[in-house]
């Protein structure tokens, strides 16, 4: 049997009212105890092992940031701790950035990388960068590993990888708030402009783990007042969730098309993302969405480590390589779109690929910043002028290095 958590469809908004707590879906996902690594391996994804990260110390907030929490929304009790600037003024902040921690949930790391990047720009001086920042990462915990570090209050995940796909927290006690809506409270929360009159920007940036929330949460998440511009900055994600059930064809001596049995299974696809009432959600509306929003795929090009997701779902997106696996979802993503995008170089092929022009109006706002000589590390990525501009320009980042060059 399929774990699954109830929540509740609200408005189309992003507001949450009382007795309904939450705007997002029951999910099915693949169960913990199944081996899903059809190519050999003996590990579920979903267990534990290689998994437990880190934060099992007392938290500490790095220097020129608080530890503290937000309510996910004002008429409910529960809270996502995060990191934030200890500084700012909240009637002239004018930009947010969102950093999101991978497997390790090393939130406080996260911060002190965005901040230091912030910094080097302002040094820098060629950027759009406005004078009032803060910058906040999210803490994900895990109600195994960092039990007793967290108040009856906050939001804490049972599986330690379940954050990532949007799940359902299993703290408090029968919470039905997701990843997602904690994302949803907390932008909602800064993009009230009685509040927060001067805030007209929030990156969000995910990196691994991190990666892989962004880059669904671009898809599924709420719109937010037309008077502040969302971006959201998805890195070397191990998966993507694939908006149709085509595969890459991937050269392992030979032109070969991966199957898995939940190869379309949420996280990796659609299935199983229901509404409460059990019917499915207009998938083409979740990928109009994504090519029309703010997106940047950042890629680090060395990072070529047969770590991370080494599922058959995973694979099955182009490899055991990530930097494989977020070229060719750039591919797909064009492909899908039908755009004019040159994608001289980039690796995967795709045969009798479903066409969404129409929805997409044959475009794609998804830019891609790949950073040469940058493997599994947001921090070297950020040092790259590219994605320095991905991170800080209002538009303009350039098209930087490809493969093909």
């Amino acid at each position: 049997m399929f774990w699954s958590q109830a929540c509740f469809l609200i408005w189309a908004s992003s507001s949450l009212v009382a007795g309904q707590e939450s705007r997002y879906c029951s999910v099915d996902e693949i169960p913990p105890t199944y081996d899903i690594y059809a190519w050999g391996a003996q590990r579920s994804i979903i267990s534990d092992v290689l998994s437990e990260g880190e934060g099992h110390d007392d938290i500490e907030a790095p220097q020129g940031s608080r530890f503290t929490s937000f309510r996910v929304h004002p008429t409910l009790e529960q809270e996502l701790p995060v990191f934030i600037t200890e500084d700012y003024e909240q009637d002239r902040l004018e930009h947010i950035f969102i950093v999101i921690h991978g497997r390790l949930r090393d939130g406080d790391a996260y911060w002190t990388t965005m901040n230091e990047a912030i910094t080097a720009a302002r040094g820098n001086g060629s950027f759009d960068l406005a004078e009032n920042v803060a910058v906040i990462a999210p803490q994900f915990l895990s109600a195994v590993y960092n039990s007793g570090q967290y108040t009856a209050q906050q939001l804490a995940w049972g599986e330690v990888n379940a954050w990532q796909a949007g799940s359902v927290a299993t703290h408090p006690a029968r919470t039905t708030l997701s990843s997602f809506d904690a994302l949803d409270g907390l932008i909602s929360g800064f993009t009230n402009r009685t509040q927060y009159p001067q805030l007209n920007n929030v990156t969000v940036v995910g990196h691994g783990g991190g990666g892989q929330l962004v880059q669904r949460y671009a898809a599924v998440g709420a719109d937010f007042s037309r008077d502040v511009h969302v971006r959201y900055v998805h890195g070397d994600a191990s998966s993507c969730a694939y908006f149709t059930q085509d595969r890459p064809y991937v050269d392992y001596d030979g032109l070969i098309e991966p199957k898995c049995e939940f190869n379309n299974t949420w996280r990796y696809g659609y299935d199983g993302y229901t509404r409460a009432d059990g019917t499915v959600e207009n998938i083409q509306q979740y990928f109009l969405q994504y090519v029309t929003r703010d997106v940047v795929s950042l890629v680090g090009y060395q990072d070529e480590a047969a770590s991370g997701d080494e599922s058959c779902m995973a694979r099955a997106q182009g490899g055991r390589r990530r930097r494989d696996r977020n070229l060719i979802w750039y591919r797909y993503v064009n492909t899908l779109a039908g755009t004019d995008e040159d994608l001289s170089g980039l690796p995967g092929e795709f045969r009798q690929l479903t066409d969404w022009s129409e929805v997409a109006s044959n475009s794609s706002n998804l830019r891609l910043v790949v950073v040469q000589g940058a493997d599994h590390n947001l921090e070297r990525l950020l040092q790259d002028d590219t994605a320095q501009r991905a991170m800080f320009n209002d538009w303009d980042i350039g098209v930087g290095w490809r493969p093909a060059d």
